[in-house]
């Protein structure tokens, strides 16, 4: 794909300036280095994507459309290991564990969170789900486990009135003999509708952030003895939140079902930076709703946080790499020879390679043509404080939710 424009003018968002883009300069270019179609069915897309941090080479997750995961060791070239086939409904989440490359988590809609060991052909050693004595299991619309893996935390869809958030102990399972209930409990008083995302904190075990359809995000505090207390944070999107993550301890990043990019600080009443699609027009006649936002990756391997973005088109589908700064978007990395419209984005962290994997059902491996002069994080530490992050004072601070 050839560069769109050869020069640079930065886009700001603030105080009434232009929101356009007149032009693009990248600093670099994401060349695919290595390229895997999952299926031979065109109709077979891929969903959502994930990967282990701790080799040089990694293992990479795809849920499909067909309702399976495949899972690939990543080097020089894609090596299949294997088809996970067990899911009777649609998945809603991959993830690998935090401590082990060969356990798979899998969300899927029909209320189960099965956990998969690769070493044993993928086979099911343990399956989370709502097995309360109804005995009707809650469909799942999001998922995630805590950075000690202790807890999973799973986001219902809204059911009889309620949107739950539930939560597993994962030292236990139904497929171990008189095992304890796994159920730990939920909350289903904070959302009124689908939870489209949850989050854990990065660092801090107790802390989950969630996202709904209902326009909010909140954030909780899981040491607390009940929900209400629970509720540290409930920031109101005006919007439908489509995925979340943190940015930092105290800053989260959030893309809406309309493609809007809002900057939380926790502690504030509206967003410090928010995005739209119509920031990624190069000119007036330019469509904003050819364009559309991937993730935003946090890691400090390109210094500030970086949004994936793409143009789809009758021309084609170009993908970039964006800088989020304090006040604009700064274009870092173009994609040369994407191929399909992307749903997911994922960063070994290491290599500084991104994985995509959408619609036409191809999986991408990018590589740097030239390294980027940013600092270099030396401490393991995340990134610096974005705009408008201020530090906790009053621990028992909270914003309400309107």
């Amino acid at each position: 794909m050839a560069k769109i424009v050869e020069s640079l003018k930065k886009l700001s968002v603030e105080n009434g300036v232009s929101s356009q883009l007149s032009s693009f300069n990248y600093k670099a270019e994401f060349v695919p280095t290595v390229e895997e179609r999952v299926s031979l069915d065109e109709q077979n897309y891929v969903l959502a994507l994930c990967g282990t941090q701790s080799d040089d080479e990694f293992k990479i997750g795809a849920a499909l459309a067909d309702h399976t995961c495949v899972i690939y060791s990543a080097g020089e070239q894609f090596r299949k290991l294997m088809s996970l086939e067990h899911n009777q409904s649609s998945v809603v989440g991959i993830k690998f564990s935090p401590s082990s490359r060969h356990i798979v988590y899998i969300a899927s809609s029909d209320g189960t969170v099965s956990v998969c060991d690769l070493r044993a052909k993928g086979k099911v050693i343990a399956q989370f789900k709502d097995n309360t004595e109804d005995g009707k299991l809650k469909p799942l619309a999001s998922f995630d486990i805590s950075c000690d893996e202790r807890l999973v935390a799973g986001g219902t869809e809204h059911i009889g009135g309620d949107a739950f958030i539930l939560f597993w102990d994962v030292r236990y399972s139904n497929s171990k003999v008189n095992a304890k209930n796994s159920l730990l409990g939920g909350y289903w008083e904070s959302h009124m509708d689908d939870i489209t995302s949850l989050s854990f904190h990065w660092n801090k075990k107790d802390i989950l952030a969630s996202g709904s359809t209902d326009g909010l995000i909140n954030v909780f505090d899981l040491t607390q003895t009940c929900e209400d207390s629970a509720l540290t944070y409930s920031l109101n999107t005006e919007s439908s939140v489509d995925r979340i993550g943190w940015l930092t301890n105290e800053n989260l990043w959030c893309i809406t079902h309309t493609h809007t990019i809002q900057l939380w600080n926790c502690e504030d009443a509206t967003p410090y930076n928010k995005f739209e699609r119509s920031h990624l027009c190069l000119s007036p006649k330019d469509d904003p709703e050819s364009y559309y936002f991937v993730r935003i990756h946090a890691h400090s391997t390109f210094g500030n946080p970086y949004l994936i973005a793409g143009l789809s088109s009758p021309k084609g589908d170009d993908l970039k790499c964006l800088s989020l700064g304090k006040n604009c978007l700064e274009p870092y990395y173009d994609f040369s020879g994407n191929k399909q419209l992307v749903r997911d984005s994922w960063l070994h962290e290491k290599s500084g390679c991104l994985v995509t994997g959408g619609e036409a059902g191809i999986i991408n491996i990018w590589r740097q043509t030239e390294s980027l002069s940013v600092p270099k994080n030396t401490n393991n530490k995340r990134p610096a404080k974005t705009g408008a992050e201020k530090s906790r004072n009053d621990k028992n601070h909270r914003i309400k939710p309107y």
